[in-house]
């Protein structure tokens, strides 16, 4: 199937559908509050699907924000441009991650300055 910007358009508009309902979920869920219980393992229990949560809402907030940067550059003419260097973005990279915003190398050189400030 060739590359069609409509389709990518539709899928990113699921994608954003689909991230707002998880968030919606994830804010609907209660907790009660950790260290009242009884029992330590409910405590840690308790701690550990707070923290879970938190880090999937991060996740989710942060794919959302992508999924609409990519929305935005659809429509302001500038999606399949690479963020950092201005070059094409490969059409079988977008195809694959169509919130992609930046090259393969620009990506890489991202992930590699990553990796060597963590060490």
């Amino acid at each position: 199937m060739p590359f069609s910007y409509e389709r990518v358009r539709r899928e990113l508009l699921e994608e954003q559908a689909k991230l707002r309902e998880q968030l919606k979920r994830l804010e609907a869920v209660e907790y009660d509050s950790v260290g009242y219980s009884n029992h330590m393992a409910d405590d840690a229990t308790d701690a550990f699907e707070q923290a879970v949560d938190v880090a999937l809402r991060r996740k989710f907030e942060t794919t959302l924000e992508e999924v609409d940067r990519a929305l935005a550059r659809l429509e302001n003419g500038t999606y399949g441009l690479c963020e950092a260097c201005g070059a094409r973005i490969d059409r079988a990279r977008l195809e694959a991650l169509p919130r992609a915003k930046y090259c393969m190398d620009c990506q890489s050189l991202k992930e590699y300055k990553v990796k060597a400030v963590s060490r």
